[in-house]
């Protein structure tokens, strides 16, 4: 199979149109022309991906999070980046990332994490916009899905509840004491940075916001503006991502190409 038929299925599944402005999604390594037997996934490139890429005779790495974000006046070396590339180019492995695009496609990852939750009446959190899947279906896309959780349960059930569904082992939830004990029903889910929605999230009438990369200031926002903010941390709310890409690659692509994954390490160590 062609690299290019590769891009081709992953577009079909979210195009790169759909993905942010200052994203950069698609083919940022390979040739179009290469013949790929073996895929591996992964949440991001790192050395450790590179090696197992190398390791499994692998002919693309698919990603969520793209290998280059800015543009680069050199590629050597000296820089970790550059020594992934100039491996990469090496051993002529090619390199595809869905980041934004795969966000905020219908069925992608905003709408895998909210259906996790079992989330009913879903609906696109920010930046909605129309689009035609491949079956010129009209759809709606966007960043982050909003949904009632169904009942209302208490907070400290809805945070249970997201350990159980994400494998996180520790929340950092900014609520005042009252709403600590409070019920909540409407749900708002950012997989990945999404403190900037908090605005979108109080518009919508959410009680909650889901998501990562959280700072000091916005937790103290929220909490000033009646939101209660979980930082679910950024990984741990997007290595979904790796279990859907396997079955979906599976699921449409030649019997003759092989599929593998790399779990997703935790950056960090909580002590």
């Amino acid at each position: 199979m062609k690299c290019k038929n590769v891009v081709e299925l992953l577009n079909r599944l979210a195009p790169e149109t759909l993905a942010c402005e200052w994203d950069n999604v698609g083919l940022t390594v390979g040739r179009f022309d290469k013949n790929v037997s073996k895929i591996l996934v992964a949440l991001e490139v790192t050395n450790d991906v590179v090696n197992k890429a190398i390791e499994e005779q692998a002919d693309m790495i698919i990603t969520h999070h793209p290998l280059i974000f800015q543009s680069q006046k050199k590629i050597n070396s000296e820089t970790s980046l550059g020594r992934m590339l100039l491996c990469l180019m090496r051993y002529d492995i090619a390199c595809y990332a869905m980041h934004t695009n795969f966000d905020a496609v219908a069925g992608g990852m905003a709408d895998l994490a909210a259906n996790r939750l079992d989330l009913k009446n879903i609906e696109v959190l920010a930046d909605e916009q129309e689009y035609q899947d491949a079956d010129g279906t009209v759809k709606m896309a966007g960043i982050g899905r909003t949904g009632i959780i169904g009942e209302e349960i208490l907070l400290q059930e809805l945070c249970t509840k997201i350990k159980k569904k994400f494998g996180v082992q520790v929340l950092n939830v900014y609520a005042s004491e009252q709403k600590m004990d409070s019920y909540v029903s409407k749900v708002a889910i950012v997989p990945g940075a999404g403190k900037e929605y908090m605005n979108d999230a109080i518009k919508k009438q959410a009680e909650v916001l889901i998501t990562g990369d959280v700072t000091h200031h916005a937790g103290l926002d929220a909490i000033e503006n009646g939101l209660i903010l979980i930082d679910a941390g950024h990984y741990r709310l997007e290595h979904i991502f790796i279990e859907f890409m396997e079955q979906y690659l599976n699921k449409n692509m030649s019997a003759d190409v092989d599929v593998v994954t790399m779990a997703v390490k935790n950056p960090f160590n909580t002590l």
